[in-house]
Order: structure tokens, then C-alpha cells, then sequence
């Protein structure tokens, strides 16, 4: 395996340098730098696949528009700055564990998602969590494949502990089908690479799909590698977008969701769903990072639907539908570059001179 490089940048040099010490004592194929002088920083060129930085390291690396690692950490202390909340959050004097778990578990992230033997660039994964059980998570996971489709090829996983969707589209239990269960056992069996994924996938709506469990006991019997392989093998069958709406059974349920691009949390107005909402949000972002958490408020209601009028086609290309696509616009598109900026300094020299000055981009 590739030693992975990573910078740690902190001005507190006793604690950059216990910190070091033990990521190098506990993970292997591992090659750390630091820096605790913001001068010495601004002149490495090296390339990293991680930087862990604190505020004044990452105000310095925007400023100066460093581009020589791959991914950021924030470094953070009791103040979180909310400018860079959006990143992956290590807090200081936080059990080291758990640091050390956050870290294999973007290994095994990289590893899950890293492009296929053909050279071709791997698909991204989109999981979607509703801590409140939202009456319209579903088709809100069908709007966001509708979305995702306009990009590349959707694939859609209801991994739902009480799937409804053979009920919607009027699948019946008799008919020949072949659900997610029997492609996991399909998977694990010993000729896993030869085993016809497309096989096992039906179409609606122009979105593919696997039925989901018709027993939410089998479902939480499935492990974390299995989920994994499931995963893995769907991206390896050359989807754009893998959309996985998780329930409440899955186990490794933190793993599985770390191992998504984008983490959708569906709540919606009300104390009592903003109380669960805090709750689930104060664990996912220590747990699935910030890079990929967003919270996605839906205060639609199925509750002036009268009985046989909830029909997902209607929903998806009607109201729910265009507001799903503003909110996933306004939430998922790239956000506003300082580099970008009329006044910001184009070369590098003089972005480099201007952070030198302490001048931030546009100011005076």
C-alpha cells in the first residue's frame, strides 16, 4: 500500500508533536510533517493527501491559495470558527481513538471508492438519514436520483427497515423478484466476481433500482464488510451516483454513512424533530465529518394527503420535486472561491506577499 502524507499544523508545538507521535505509533503505511510556523508553512511545496490545520493555519492556506493538499482537517479548540465548520472537525484533547478511528475510516472510504481496474473514475455515493422517519423521505431519495440522473446513471438503494416502495409501484410478493438480500448472497459467495449485478436491478422513472428487504430481522443480520461489498459492487457496475436511503437497522451504520460524499439528515420544523434532529447532528459530526454532513430541512407534510392520494410520481415531478432541486442547488453546488475573487492576487508570489502583509482578499 501507498504511504499516505499528511501535515499537521498547529502553533502549540508540545502538542503537535505529541500528536504525531502517536498517529505514527498507531497507523502504519503513515508519513507526517508539521509545521508550527506559519512562515515555514507558506514556503513547502510539498504535496500532501491530508492536511489537519488549525484556524490560523487554514486562514493562512486560503489566503495564500495553497493547493498542495488533497483534503483539510480542522484542527479545533472550545471556539469552533464558523467558516470552517464544513470541514472534518478533530477537536483538541479529544481521546485519541477516536482521531485514530476517523482516519481508518476515511482510509476505508478512499479504498471503497478508489476507480475500478478499467482505469475509469469511481461513481460517488449520496446517503440520506431521516432521524425523524420524515413521512416523505422516500420521495425526497426518489427526487434526488431524478436530480443526480440529469448527471449520469442513478442507482438507488432503500435500505428502509419497512420498505414501502413494491407497495407504491404494486409489486407483488409472488412475482419473480430478486431483492437486496439475494444480491448480498450473491456477493459473498465464491464467485463474487462474476456475479451479474444488473441481474437483480429494476427501472422507474428512469432510476435504477434493487428492491429493498422484505424482513428488517435479516436486514440487521448483515454486516458492516457485507454493506460495504454491496456498496463497492455497485460502483464497480459504473454508476455516476450511488443514492442509499438508510433506516434504522443497518449495522455500522456511522461507517456506512462515512463512507458517503454527501450525508443528507432530512428533519423538519417543530421542537420535537429539532430535539432529535440536535441529538443525531451532535454525534454525526464527530462521527461522519463535516465534509459530507448537511442538514436538509423539508417542512412539507403528507398530512393533507387523503387516503390513496400519495403517489410518488406526483411527487417527485410536482412541489417536492422543484423544491428538493433549489434546495440541493443551493446546498450541494460550490461554494464562492476567494481565488476567484476581482481583487484576490494571481500569482503566487503575491498571494504569498499578501498574507505575509495580513492583508485578507478585497479588504481596504
Amino acid at each position: 500500500m501507498k504511504k499516505e502524507n499528511i501535515v499537521v499544523c498547529d502553533e502549540d508545538e508540545a502538542y503537535v508533536e505529541a500528536f504525531c507521535a502517536y498517529l505514527a505509533g498507531q497507523l502504519k503505511d503513515l508519513e507526517i510533517c508539521s509545521f508550527t510556523e506559519k512562515e515555514a508553512f507558506l514556503e513547502d511545496e510539498k504535496s500532501y493527501d491530508l492536511g489537519i490545520l488549525s484556524r490560523e493555519f487554514l486562514e493562512v492556506s486560503e489566503f495564500a491559495c495553497k493547493d498542495n493538499m488533497a483534503e483539510k482537517m480542522y484542527l479545533c479548540d472550545e471556539e469552533i470558527a464558523p467558516e470552517y465548520e464544513h470541514l472534518p472537525m478533530i477537536y483538541k484533547y479529544q481521546s485519541m481513538d477516536i482521531v485514530v478511528e476517523m482516519l481508518l475510516r476515511r482510509r476505508r472510504k478512499k479504498m471503497l471508492l478508489q476507480p475500478p481496474g478499467d482505469g475509469k473514475a469511481g461513481g460517488r455515493m449520496i446517503g440520506i438519514f431521516s432521524p425523524i422517519s420524515h413521512e416523505l423521505q422516500l420521495p425526497y431519495a426518489l427526487a434526488v436520483c431524478q436530480i443526480c440522473r440529469e448527471q449520469g446513471s442513478v442507482l438507488f438503494l432503500d435500505l428502509e427497515e419497512f420498505g414501502v416502495l413494491p407497495e407504491f409501484l404494486e409489486i407483488q410478493g409472488g412475482e419473480e423478484s430478486r431483492t437486496i438480500l439475494d444480491l448480498l448472497y450473491l456477493l459473498e459467495g465464491e464467485n463474487q466476481r462474476q456475479a451479474d449485478f444488473k441481474s437483480h436491478v429494476r427501472q422507474y422513472m428512469g432510476i435504477d433500482y434493487v428492491l429493498p428487504f422484505a424482513d428488517p430481522e435479516e436486514m440487521g443480520k448483515i454486516l458492516p464488510r457485507q454493506w460495504q461489498r454491496l456498496f463497492a459492487a455497485a460502483l464497480g457496475a459504473g454508476y455516476d451516483t450511488v443514492v442509499v436511503l438508510f433506516g434504522r437497522v443497518c449495522q455500522g451504520f456511522w461507517e456506512l454513512g462515512g463512507l458517503c460524499q454527501e450525508f443528507l439528515v432530512l428533519s423538519k420544523p417543530g421542537d420535537y424533530y429539532q430535539r432529535s434532529l440536535r441529538s443525531f447532528m451532535g454525534q454525526a459530526k464527530g462521527l461522519l465529518g463535516g465534509s459530507s454532513l448537511r442538514l436538509m430541512q423539508l417542512p412539507m407534510s403528507a398530512a393533507s394527503l387523503t387516503e390513496g392520494t400519495y403517489r410518488l410520481e406526483e411527487l417527485v415531478q410536482g412541489n417536492l420535486g422543484l423544491y428538493v432541486r433549489r434546495q440541493m442547488e443551493d446546498q450541494l453546488q460550490l461554494g464562492y472561491s476567494q481565488r476567484d475573487s476581482p481583487k484576490a492576487p494571481q500569482k503566487r508570489v503575491e498571494r504569498l506577499n499578501t498574507v505575509r502583509r495580513g492583508n485578507a482578499y478585497g479588504a481596504g
